[in-house]
């Protein structure tokens, strides 16, 4: 008799082991959430590009079978190919109940024929930049096939801009109630972090502690991240000044950005696109507050701060560190809804 759904999920890219928390943190905390909340559920994932190499592995229980496409354009069919005959062994063995896609690209495409030959579900979560014209995918994938689900209004908004085409709903990537001394001493001023490229905007970043230090020279900030922007960003810090302000710590684990996190004050995240932001999540949880564009999650409040252009990022940025913060954890984005939200979903079986 059989016990539970068995889902199958299609991705670009999964955590090559258990230790990998680079690769889709909010993705790994819900499947985890998920199973925690229902383990009587069988995940099966078929990663197409990373990691790498081509194998079959476990993780936390869950079934993965890599495709190691590598992103490379010349493999992208016979990744294709095999994730499909993958799949249908799949089915043969458990019967999938729906079929889960992330980001609109391939695996949403993949996903499509899947579900006409099982007869089943086809979730898609938009992710990121799946939703801007760029994706050529937009163009070729039947969209009336799809239950469509977006991270955040703003990504709602943008998707349909480019195709016409509402979402089914918003979902938000939660996160666990984080626990800290909310009276330890927060001794960074400036916390910002991600990936060091020109989209996240990080130039912003150095023009603001440039400002701020003239009237507080003593501001401790830290950019916890890599990238090709590295080099630019520190060559910036040096002109203006302001090198022994920052302190660019490159790469750290979840665990030590969460400690991090709750020894700052501050959030700065100057991005003028995200999808969601699922590091607001994380420094609400832990206590912080924000200062960014209206992107992504982003929701005005007592302690989320929300500028228009650059003049007044740097000034709210400014004012706000000169104010008396609360540094209570917010979790506006709690994971038992995603997970509550999702399970909803998976029980429609049919297409």
């Amino acid at each position: 008799m059989k016990l539970g759904k068995n889902i199958l999920v299609l991705i670009p890219g999964f955590p090559k082991d258990e230790d990998d928390f680079l690769c889709v943190p909010p993705v790994q905390d819900y499947l985890l959430k998920y199973l925690g909340s229902y383990p009587e559920t069988r995940f099966f994932v078929l990663a197409f590009q990373y990691p790498y190499e081509k194998r079959e592995y476990a993780w936390n229980g869950i079934n993965v079978y890599a495709q190691g496409g590598n992103n490379s354009a010349v493999n992208k069919l016979f990744v294709w190919k095999n994730a499909i005959k993958i799949a249908k062994q799949i089915h043969n063995n458990y019967k999938i109940d729906s079929i889960h896609s992330f980001w609109f690209g391939e695996c949403a495409l993949v996903g499509n024929y899947l579900s006409k030959c099982f007869g089943c579900s086809h979730i898609c979560t938009l992710m990121g930049q799946d939703v801007r014209s760029s994706n050529y995918y937009l163009r070729f994938i039947n969209k009336d096939k799809i239950r469509i689900l977006s991270l955040s209004q703003n990504q709602s908004e943008a998707f349909y801009k480019v195709s016409k085409r509402k979402v089914d709903g918003e979902i938000f990537w939660g996160i666990e109630n984080q626990d800290y001394n909310i009276d330890d001493k927060r001794e960074v001023d400036l916390l910002a972090v991600g990936s060091l490229i020109q989209l996240k905007n990080y130039s912003l970043f150095i023009k603001v502690i440039a400002e701020i230090a003239k009237s507080f020279p003593c501001v401790v900030c830290k950019l916890v991240g890599d990238g090709p922007e590295l080099p630019m960003l520190k060559d910036m810090s040096i002109l203006y000044k302001i090198n022994n302000n920052i302190e660019f710590t490159g790469l750290l684990s979840r665990k030590d950005i969460f400690i991090l996190m709750q020894k700052s004050k501050i959030f700065v995240h100057p991005s003028g696109f995200e999808g969601s932001g699922f590091v607001f999540a994380e420094a609400l949880a832990n206590g912080m507050n924000i200062v960014s564009f209206n992107v992504g999650y982003a929701q005005k409040s007592e302690k989320w701060f929300i500028a228009k252009d650059d003049i007044e990022f740097i000034s709210l940025t400014q004012k706000l560190l000169s104010a008396k913060l609360n540094f209570e954890p917010l979790n506006i984005f709690p994971i038992s809804e995603t997970v509550n939200k999702y399970h909803q979903l998976y029980k429609l079986n049919q297409v």
